[in-house]
């Protein structure tokens, strides 16, 4: 998996480099630079006019570094300081003491000329406030309205690096060249719409963390699905897992059908469906692969579905079973007695049912496996928290939540995070518009559950492959339907190639 770091975490990484290990700043800041004017020299030849904006602190004296090593090469380059020089960091007064020393003058505003490469090097990963400066707003104005392509330094000037908020307005760059690890702000929104192609590259400090140092976030990788979705040849179809979903009621028969189907195009051996009567056909029809059992008498839920509990590896129950009483009864059956050793997905009404009664909230304290799969509104429902808190302050609210329970929870977005006691922070960069779109829920917990079913797979690392699968799948539907065409069936369509290619990666 790909460590994400916040700004406390990357600087008592640099701290320790530094101080402890005793690796120059000045050395590590000259690879740094060297990353940045590689990409720069890919692209862009020496008849181009680069102009490099750097600010007073370290992402200002990375930005001069930059300039000096294009300028050594005889590259066309305007290096633009904005702020006082008794503002100016160490590093920053080293590097700009070279760049005079070396005949090179530096600006103090953006000359009114054409270029066609802005670098942008104002703010780096310690920008804690929003950005009042006249002179630094409307540096950033320019930036944003020129025609030039657009390189940041390490993390576009603006985006705050723990969430991804703009601080009053940012670069919007083509390119984002960061150091070591990816930044948290990165891959959050707003701030994931202005970062443009995200290059992380080595300096060396990942070599020279501490053995004991703890990374809070991570992103799933096609590396990490390739290690996980190994297939034993020797097996049958109940050695990769047996499935109970539990979805559907009189209203509604395509969430069990989507949720089944997604089930068994994972790579689950067996699915049963346990729906209303009225599903039965629906659901042969679409699905011949599938078991069906129909819930015909409230009097024979509980023995029904401690049936279906006993025979699968792993249950699902929520998608379109409403929010009625046998639906509340379906949920406390499921819930009443779970084995320890079995996995539970709760999606959608599921989650519903528990965040509306007391009583199955309390039975969800003795299940030692399940995983919810909340959209922020059913989020809302089950932790008490606004919606509006949720989005503003979601990484510490879910700290606190997670600490009162060892459940994981897939908290659905336009960037899905996953949350568990003790483990980092799992941070989907994968994934497209186009999946907001009734049924995509659906698909994901089928997906959530043949993974969960093998014996051999890890709980959270499983959880972590699926949002994974899914997101993939579904910007290969996005591609091929348009984000605006596509629906959650074609979700499930895009998985054989998604796993195709993840059996195939070496």
């Amino acid at each position: 998996m790909k460590q994400v770091v916040t700004s406390q975490e990357i600087k008592e990484i640099e701290r320790y480099a530094i101080h402890e290990i005793g690796i120059s700043s000045l050395v590590l800041m000259e690879r740094a630079a060297l990353s940045v004017s590689a990409r720069i020299k890919a692209h862009f030849t020496k008849k181009d006019k680069i102009c490099i904006v750097c600010g007073t602190g370290n992402n200002g004296a990375d930005g001069v570094a930059v300039a000096r090593q294009l300028l050594e090469e005889h590259y066309r380059v305007t290096v633009v300081v904005l702020g006082q020089r008794d503002k100016f960091s160490a590093e920053m007064k080293h590097q700009l003491s070279i760049l005079e020393k070396i005949g090179v003058n530096f600006l103090n505003e953006i000359p009114s000329e054409e270029y066609a490469c802005f670098v942008d090097a104002i703010f780096g990963v310690g920008l804690s406030r929003n950005i009042t400066d006249d002179g630094i707003l409307n540096a950033i104005e320019t930036i944003n309205s020129s025609d030039a392509y657009i390189y940041s330094v390490d993390i576009p000037s603006g985006i705050c690096t723990d969430n991804g908020a703009i601080m009053g307005n940012a670069v919007k760059s083509d390119e984002t060249v960061t150091f070591s690890y990816g930044k948290t702000g990165l891959y959050l929104y707003p701030g994931k719409s202005y970062t443009g192609k995200v290059f992380v590259e080595e300096i060396g400090l990942k070599v020279l963390e501490k053995p004991e140092a703890q990374i809070s976030r991570c992103i799933f990788e096609e590396a990490d699905a390739h290690r996980l979705l190994q297939r034993n040849p020797n097996g049958n179809k109940g050695t990769f897992g047996k499935v109970a979903v539990i979805a559907g009621s009189d209203e509604i028969s395509g969430a069990c059908i989507l949720c089944a189907k997604a089930v068994l195009r994972s790579g689950a051996g067996m699915v049963k469906v346990l729906s209303s009567k009225i599903n039965l056909d629906i659901v042969q029809n679409a699905l011949p692969e599938a078991m069906v059992q129909v819930f015909e008498k409230t009097e024979t839920i509980n023995e029904q579905v401690k049936v279906a509990i006993d025979w699968a590896d792993c249950v699902i129950i929520g998608p379109g079973i409403g929010q009625n009483e046998d639906a509340y009864l379906k949920m406390k059956a499921v819930l009443k007695d779970f084995p320890g050793d079995k996995r539970l997905v709760v999606d959608a009404d599921g989650i519903n049912l528990i965040g509306k009664y007391i009583d199955l909230q309390r039975m969800t304290e003795r299940v030692n496996n399940i995983i919810y799969t909340p959209h922020m509104a059913e989020l809302s429902r089950l932790t008490g928290y606004s919606v509006s808190e949720l989005k503003n302050n979601l990484d510490k609210i879910m700290e606190e939540v997670c600490k009162k329970s060892y459940a994981i929870y897939v908290c659905k977005d336009s960037v899905t995070r996953i949350y568990s006691k003790n483990k980092p922070i799992y941070i989907n960069n994968y994934g497209n518009s186009g999946m907001a779109t009734a049924g995509c829920g659906d698909v994901l917990a089928g997906i959530l559950a043949a993974n969960l079913a093998r014996d051999e797979m890890d709980i959270y690392e499983g959880t972590g492959l699926s949002v994974y699968m899914h997101s993939v799948a579904g910007d290969l539907a996005a591609d091929e339907c348009g984000q605006n065409s596509m629906l959650a069936g074609d979700i499930i369509e895009a998985l054989p190639r998604v796993l195709k290619k993840m059996e195939e990666f070496s």
